[in-house]
């Protein structure tokens, strides 16, 4: 019997689709179909809603019906949560749920008085006859304000509790889109939101002012100075007319600009610079990969300090970074671009790691690019107290591996190392030759390098010491990067012991 009104709801809706596409109704006519399925899509939302929710509840999906709905209908999961909410809120107001049956109130004003139930009751909501009226003859967005108002002069708070609630869901998302460009999402509290609006507002119409002051010849051509400088000027040049849309963006990108307290950069940025190696061209692009034309490049160097990771077409790194002890956010996100992570586990999550001195800062280690390397801090730790070491692994990447043998516990001195390697088998040891190790002195081998130091990203993160001790191993392919206090340089200590006993 179901299947069979379906199949009778669709033929009549394909009759009346046939005869709106031929063309041939007055404009009377079509008034009174939007006004006749206005009532109709009421009906069905209410039917959608009903069965989605039969269906979750005989199978105990505890969500009202919102994923069934979303599935079988091909609606969004936030619409279809939406009109389940509606659907089963207007249920508790019999008045109101036949006034969206009968077409009389849209399925949007529904949902507002929805959101009035939770804040009042349904029997002030269905008691207020002049709400009732206003959800039938106003549009969504004017009901949308009338019922805020409704709800908060009924809130025995004065609407605190309301404006928290508003508060707590405050949210910001960036996400880079199919389309190539970076979305923007956010929600405020209407303090928080109008605050931000003006702001916006004021520089975009600022903005769209001066081009329009451009247009008519009253205003020189831009000179790069004041708010308006270099975006201006580069409208200007095109002779683009800007739409206040795009003066809001060019608004919002002034904000990130500039300096905050102690000369530090608002917002920045990493350019990495790819070199082709038969063509000799650089490829310009951001860390996540977008290419940038070279009139951009050219404008973020002139007007900001900027940091770019030059590559060659294998990835191999060609340019050092500044020697400074933290490393800065554009040689962070170079870093991660480069490993796309921990260089040791591979942890994506930027905020879980750190910028590492593979040489200790405080032993004359630089904060440049082929001293760096990204870790978290479990394989920090794994460095600092179980002696991990260092490994290149070609391409000018490295990432870390653990010693022959894992020394659990606190950082400290490595244990006694074999006295000689393997290509020293058959000579003996000299007795007390150990004792004139001095665990302080630096390697004579100056491909052997510690590992223990790091430095932080900039930006709060917590330091490390450089000067704790590191463990130390073999260097299979002059990769590793063992600290000084390893088993070569004890060999190297006691090389030169022996050599300085007398001879028998």
């Amino acid at each position: 019997m179901v299947i069979g009104l379906v199949e009778r709801l669709d033929e009549a809706a394909s009759e009346l689709l046939a005869y709106v596409k031929r063309g041939e109704m007055s404009s009377v006519e079509a008034l009174e179909v939007l006004s006749g399925t206005r009532a109709v899509r009421g009906k069905l939302d209410t039917v959608q809603a009903l069965a989605a929710a039969s269906v979750a509840g005989s199978r105990n999906h505890g969500d009202g019906g919102a994923h069934v709905l979303a599935e079988g209908t091909g609606m969004s999961r936030r619409d279809a949560r939406s009109q389940v909410r509606t659907i089963t809120a207007v249920g508790a107001m019999p008045a109101v749920r036949d006034a969206v049956e009968d077409g009389r109130v849209s399925v949007a004003n529904a949902g507002r008085l929805a959101d009035a139930l939770d804040k009042t009751s349904a029997a002030e909501v269905e008691s207020d006859g002049e709400l009732l009226a206003k959800a039938e003859s106003l549009s969504p967005e004017q009901f949308a304000k009338e019922a805020k108002r409704w709800t908060a002069e009924r809130q025995t708070d004065d609407g605190e509790a309301q404006y928290r609630r508003l508060r707590a869901r405050r949210t910001v998302r960036v996400w880079d889109g199919d389309d190539g460009m970076v979305h923007l999402y956010g929600q405020f509290d209407p303090v928080t939101g109008r605050r931000i609006r003006n702001r916006l507002n004021r520089d975009a119409h600022g903005l769209l002012d001066a081009d329009k002051k451009h247009a008519r010849g009253q205003a020189a051509a831009g000179n790069g100075r004041g708010l308006h400088g270099a975006d201006e000027g580069q409208t200007r040049a095109s002779g683009e007319m800007r739409s206040l849309k795009q003066c809001m963006a060019d608004a919002l990108d002034h904000m990130t600009r500039g300096t905050a307290g102690g000369g530090k950069p608002y917002a920045d940025i990493a350019l990495v610079a790819r070199l082709d190696p038969d063509t000799e061209k650089l490829m310009v692009s951001t860390a996540d990969g977008d290419p940038l034309p070279a009139s951009v490049i050219e404008r973020l160097a002139g007007e900001s300090s900027w940091f770019a990771l030059v590559l060659n077409a294998k990835g191999v790194p060609m340019w050092k970074g500044r020697n400074i002890r933290r490393a800065t956010e554009s040689q962070f996100q170079a870093l991660m671009a480069l490993y796309g992570g921990c260089a040791g586990c591979g942890e994506p999550d930027e905020n879980k790691v750190h910028a590492h001195h593979m040489d200790p800062f405080a032993w004359g280690g630089g904060t440049d690019l082929d001293n760096l390397i990204p870790l978290c801090w479990g394989c920090h730790n794994n460095i600092h107290d179980h002696q991990w070491q260092v490994v290149d692994v070609g391409d000018g990447k490295h990432t870390i591996r653990p010693p022959d043998r894992i020394h659990h516990g606190p950082a400290r001195l490595p244990d006694a190392a074999p006295l000689f390697g393997p290509a020293e088998h058959g000579v003996d040891a000299v007795p007390g030759a150990a004792a004139l190790f001095d665990p302080t002195e630096q390697p004579a081998d100056a491909a052997t390098r510690s590992v223990s130091g790091s430095s932080c990203r900039e930006g709060g993160r917590a330091e490390s010491g450089d000067g704790g001790w590191a463990g130390a191993g073999a260097m299979p392919g002059g990769g590793s990067r063992a600290g000084p206090s390893g088993p070569q340089a004890a060999r190297d200590t006691l090389r030169r012991a022996r050599a300085a006993l007398p001879q028998a």
